[in-house]
């Protein structure tokens, strides 16, 4: 894994951390679905805004069968799904159960390809839920019905995401990272549109939020949306499907992070310990190694 690669996948776990924190103060108010939708519609806004800036328009596709199965499977399923979570889960939680993606998205590439997933490989998926197991089995919440659906909730939206990682590298041959991430979102946008109007009219959502949750869903459209998924799509062109389904990893740590500064939520020791495992998960699934760090960080001769 090249060393500009290792740092898109940082940032973009940074990002997709604090999504969590943005859907947990905004979802109460506007309901997982409108939420969802608005969430998508600014991503697209600040894509098209970015390609036009560029002088890039002619890149972003009309809306085709890739894009709205993409729309499904990376945007509309798995953001509804996680929004939902969040009305009974912390975003710590939430962000933490997200690791499980690399584990679904490494079994949709066996199956897919008839293919034998590498030891190491396997190895650091079972390290990194090990992680996760550490991480939720030491949750102080009481375990009661809602917990258990919003837990079911999170795995099958990195099910999800699971499907989308390998469906988008090998549907998306000869696309442009601009326009993959645009169309994703147009494509996200046609089936969470008439959901969100049902939404609205049967009074699920608060159509008047306050200032706290403008903010919360221009950063989650505009930068966990927009800026997230040309870095997502150019990670999945350069690094491939299940190296990048690693991001899901990384997220918890700036899950954890985001929450405990800027919602109170607790840090425990088991914390730690879990993401001990998931970083040393990271290592195996990505095959990098520090011997491959040293020639990009070693001061050159003069």
């Amino acid at each position: 894994m090249r060393t500009r690669d290792l740092a898109a996948l940082v940032a973009l776990a940074a990002i997709w951390g604090s999504s969590y924190l943005f859907i947990r103060v905004a979802v109460d108010s506007l309901g997982p679905v409108v939420l969802s939708f608005v969430r998508v519609a600014l991503g697209a806004l600040g894509l098209l805004a970015f390609a036009w800036y560029r002088g890039r328009l002619g890149e972003i596709r009309p809306l085709d069968r890739v894009f709205l199965i993409l729309g499904v499977l990376n945007t509309a399923v798995p953001y509804g799904l996680i929004a939902f979570s969040e009305i009974h889960l912390t975003a710590s939680m939430a962000a933490i159960l997200n690791a499980t993606v690399p584990l679904f998205t490494a079994l949709a590439f066996a199956g897919w390809e008839r293919q034998r997933i590498p030891r190491t490989v396997v190895i650091g998926l079972l390290l990194g839920l090990a992680g996760v197991t550490v991480l939720v089995g030491w949750n102080p919440a009481p375990f009661d019905a809602w917990l258990a659906v919003s837990v079911v909730a999170m795995l099958a939206a990195s099910a999800s995401y699971g499907l989308a990682n390998n469906y988008a590298k090998r549907s998306l041959r000869g696309v442009s990272t601009l326009g993959a991430a645009t169309g994703q979102q147009f494509g996200g946008g046609f089936w969470l549109l008439p959901a969100s109007l049902v939404s609205i009219g049967a009074g699920a959502s608060d159509t008047s939020p306050t200032l706290r949750i403008v903010l919360a869903m221009l950063a989650l459209g505009f930068v966990c949306t927009s800026l997230a998924y040309l870095l997502y799509f150019h990670l999945i062109t350069s690094a491939g499907a299940v190296t990048t389904s690693t991001v899901g990893f990384l997220i918890p740590i700036f899950g954890i992070l985001w929450s405990a500064l800027f919602l109170d939520e607790a840090v425990r020791p088991s914390m730690i310990i879990g993401l001990g495992l998931i970083l040393a998960s990271v290592g195996l699934v990505t095959g990098l190694r520090v011997r491959q760090l040293l020639p990009a960080i070693r001061p050159k001769a003069a």
